[in-house]
This record gives structure tokens, sequence and C-alpha cells, in this order.
């Protein structure tokens, strides 16, 4: 696509994203601005409408995320992290079974290979399932297509279902506390996204998007050197180019393509989903742990996506984001060496 053609949709992409996001804010739906701007982008990339992924303003946006996160952890997060050996050893517990499950499932009631099956019932990083599953011969489009519908499903019904089930009313973007930050403060917020930035290129640490700036901000306001949070409006922006990338993810993918892995991706989903809830909910029942936290914690949404929505939900974002690390950090790490030992067995 020409340069100046592109850009006029990617124009065109934001200002209909914007103006999708702003109906349903004005609606009360919790996080209307992120669901609307991807449901518009997801149902005009299925129509082969022309709209334009934000590929190259995605690294600083989830840089921007890490920095949210960092300035959300509490000055007792060493403590916190100790006491949160319950719910990590049931998030590991879970992504055994559950990835068990949904392998048998695929291969044996859907017929996938079993590589594929393997990499769709993975609840990891998608661009780097895609590229694992490149490398060893896989249907990156399947695979593409399941991880898809996991992160869409995962921000789409999550914050419903959760709300429903502890019977907490989570409030819009729109209600949210607005902050006012310094010229200093925007230096060190601009910093923080940078240096995560940097660390992505030129570091290789996994998750180092979200880590790398969560890290720094975090050290900003535990030592007290800033004490910034951004504007309701910042967030805003995020949520928008957020569900723009989500809703992008399926440009290329035809209806009729994307009814045939429905059904194996719904089924997925599903047991991914009710099995992050029932575990929240019996943990909950234990006293002490916030469920719709543990159930952000336990959801199978990516690590941007689920860890943006904790923010805005005003939940223990701390508590959140270690999660979705270390579950990102467990795909990344078994994921290779299951495929290879797969290979090695299917030669």
């Amino acid at each position: 696509m020409p340069s100046l053609k592109r850009l006029f949709y990617a124009v065109l992409t934001l200002v209909a994203a914007i103006a999708s996001g702003w109906v349903l804010s004005a609606t009360g739906l919790p996080l209307g601005w992120l669901i609307g701007a991807m449901l518009l982008v997801l149902t005009a990339s299925l129509f082969q409408l022309p709209v334009v992924q934000p590929k190259l303003l995605m690294p600083y946006v989830k840089a921007a995320v890490g920095t949210m996160l960092g300035a959300a952890i509490p000055p007792d997060i060493a403590e916190l992290a100790v006491a949160w050996w319950p719910s990590l050893s049931v998030m590991f517990g879970l992504l055994i079974v559950v990835g068990a499950i949904n392998y048998n499932l695929l291969q044996y009631l859907f017929g996938f290979p079993k590589i594929d099956a393997l990499l769709c019932s993975m609840p990891g990083g998608i661009s780097e399932m895609i590229l694992i599953g490149e490398h060893a011969g896989a249907d990156q489009r399947r695979v593409a297509i399941v991880h898809s519908l996991r992160i869409a499903l995962s921000i789409l019904l999550i914050p419903l279902l959760a709300g429903l089930a502890f019977g907490v009313t989570v409030e819009s973007t729109a209600n949210a506390a607005s902050y006012h930050m310094t010229i200093p403060d925007w230096g060190w917020f601009l910093a923080c996204v940078v240096v995560g930035v940097a660390a992505d290129r030129w570091l290789r640490i996994p998750a180092a998007l979200i880590l790398v700036p969560m890290v720094a901000s975090a050290a900003l306001h535990l030592t007290q050197i800033s004490a910034f949070h951004v504007p309701s409006e910042v967030s805003i922006a995020i949520q928008v180019t957020v569900g723009i990338n989500v809703g992008a993810r399926f440009l290329g993918v035809s209806l009729s393509m994307l009814a045939g892995f429905a059904m194996s991706a719904l089924a997925v989903i599903a047991i991914q989903i009710s099995t992050a809830i029932f575990a929240a909910i019996v943990m909950a029942k234990q006293g002490g742990w916030d469920g719709l936290a543990l159930t952000l914690a336990f959801a199978p949404g990516g690590l941007a996506e689920m860890s943006l929505i904790a923010v805005t939900m005003g939940r223990e974002v701390a508590l959140v984001a270690c999660h979705h690390i270390l579950r990102v950090l467990f795909a990344l790490f078994t994921a290779p060496a299951l495929v290879s030992l797969l290979s090695k067995r299917s030669q």
C-alpha cells in the first residue's frame, strides 16, 4: 500500500476506533474505549475493509502499560510476592492441567496435528507461539486465529463474567480519577517508555517491553524520585490503540476461515476461562483474596491486555502483572522444549 494511502487509512482507522470507543464508553460499559475500538476494527478486518494495524506504535504502547503497572506497585511488594505462593501454585497447576486437556481435545476431537494442538493450547505470547510454529512447520494461520480469539474473547468476557461471579460493579474509564502530571513527571514517564523499547530491541529479556519499564517505574515511585500517575486521557489513548491492535490481528482472515476454526478455538477458550473463574471463586471463598483480581491473574488473555484491564479496573495490579509475567515466561520456556520433543517422537 502506498505510504500516503496507508497514512489515510491509518487515520481513518483511528478516528473510527475512537468514535466506537466513545459510544461504548458513554453507555457506562467498563473498558468501553478498548472494547469499542476492538470490535469495530475486528469487524472491519473480517469484512476486508482497509484498516491499519499500529505495529510501529505498539512497542511504545506496551512499554507505557508497563510504566503504568510500575506506578501502581505498592511499597510492600516483597512481602506480598511471598504471600502469593498459593495463587501462583494454582496458576501453574491450571497451565499444566488445562493445557493437557486442550491439547488432547484439539488433537482427538478436532483433528489438529500434534504441534498445532500444542501451540494452540499454550496460553503464551501470540507472536512467540506463531514464531515457534513457523520453525516447527505448524499451520501459522491456525495458531494465529486461535490465539487472536483467545485474547479478544478474554477482553470481552473476563470483566463481565468476573463482575457477575463476584458481584462487583466495575466503573467505566469515564468515571476514573484523573491525575495531573508536571513536566518532570512527563520526562520520567517517557524515559521509562524509551528504556523499555530499547531493552526489547537490544536485550534478550522475555517480556522486556512490559517488565523493564515496570521495574524502572516502580523504582522511581518506591524511592520517591517521582510519584506520577498517568491522566485518564493517556489511559484512554492506550486502550484505543490496544483495541485497534487486537482487532487488526484478524486482517486477512476471511469469515469462512474464521468459521472453520471457530468451534475448536471456542472450546479451548471456554475451558481456559471457566477454569480461571472457578479457581478464583474457590480461592476467594478461602478468605483474604480478591476474586476479581485473581480472575484477571488466571485469565488466558495477553500480558499487556490483562494488565491494562487490571489498571483500569483498579484491582491489585502487582498481583495480576506478576502472574501474567510468570505465565508468559512459563510458555516461552516450555513450548520450544515440548515442540522439540514432539518432533523427535514423530520422526
